[in-house]
């Protein structure tokens, strides 16, 4: 579903009920497009501030973005950096398939992800996770369980995976945990995802379950990367990617992106989207409810 920048940030009369339908259909869709996003580069003095437009924009729509404690921008900056150490700064490469946020900096996953193509144009890659899990758990339903229960150990240093950034960014943050790939709510229903490959490290599994947890851990690896179930999104410049990311995980196609790609974005938790939703629901009821009974004089 596609929406037009200009639209979402008009303060008019149909301005709260788009911004409420936006909302909505990230949520239960996956994925939005934004268009039309205004040049992020006139009038600022250099490229390090390119990311106001979207700092601006995740603001009035969806309460703004998640603060990283180890740098002073809430969102983050990608360059292409020739030799970088991390995949992510080259586009070159093929990115494979992950949530952001796998392991936070605190609490819980964030809910949306912000992308946001100042310069440039590239490819990204999006899977449903929540049609993968499907599909895993009516073929393997033991081996999806395994998932579900044990999932993987994962570790990640803050400032080690973003070396490459041209961001400053501290030092000293370091978090290991095991957390599972598919997460339940108390009814068994399926509420989020959570895996980035680049941040897994060697098992604590017990060694009578590994050999069926890594069968059923390879199949999905498999499915989130096959063609039945990744979509490739062409993404340029002037164009915002909004996706759920307890949902979608997201890559990039390799040897597909300009060399001057320059891509900012950030996440969003789950409280800010859901009191703006719930900002916007009320206003739009405290609305109906003047024109069926009159404004109060």
């Amino acid at each position: 579903v596609r929406y037009q920048h200009d639209d979402l940030m008009a303060e008019n009369d149909n301005s709260p009920a788009l911004l409420l339908d936006m909302i909505k259909t990230v949520l239960s869709e996956g994925v939005v497009l934004v268009d039309g996003v205004p040049d992020a580069l006139e009038g600022i003095p250099n490229e390090d501030d390119a990311a106001g437009k979207l700092r601006t924009f995740i603001t009035h729509t969806l309460g703004g973005l998640q603060k990283d404690p180890t740098r002073a921008e809430p969102n983050w900056k990608i360059v292409h950096k020739p030799n970088s150490s991390s995949i992510s700064y080259d586009p070159i490469k093929r990115l494979n398939q992950h949530t952001d946020s796998s392991i936070p900096p605190h609490g819980i996953p964030a809910l949306l992800l912000s992308m946001h193509y100042v310069k440039g144009y590239g490819a990204n890659t999006l899977t449903d996770g929540f049609e993968v899990a499907r599909v895993l758990q009516a073929e393997d339903p033991e081996g999806y369980e395994l998932l579900t229960k044990y999932g993987y150990d994962g570790e990640r240093d803050f400032a080690a995976s973003r070396i490459d950034s041209t961001q400053s960014i501290a030092k000293g943050l370091v978090i290991n945990r095991r957390h599972p790939i598919f997460v339940h709510d108390e009814n068994g229903k399926l509420t989020m995802l959570q895996y980035n490959e680049v941040f897994r490290m060697p098992s604590t599994l017990p060694f009578d379950l590994f050999p069926q947890w890594h069968r059923a851990f390879s199949r999905f690896c498999e499915l989130i990367h096959s063609e039945e179930y990744q979509r490739t999104v062409p993404m340029e410049a002037g164009t915002i990617l909004l996706m759920n990311n307890w949902r979608v995980l997201h890559g990039r196609a390799g040897g597909r992106a300009s060399p001057d790609r320059h891509l900012v974005g950030g996440t969003i938790l789950r409280e800010s989207v859901y009191s703006r939703a719930m900002q916007l629901a009320r206003y739009l009821k405290k609305e109906k409810e003047q024109e069926k009974f009159g404004k109060e004089e």
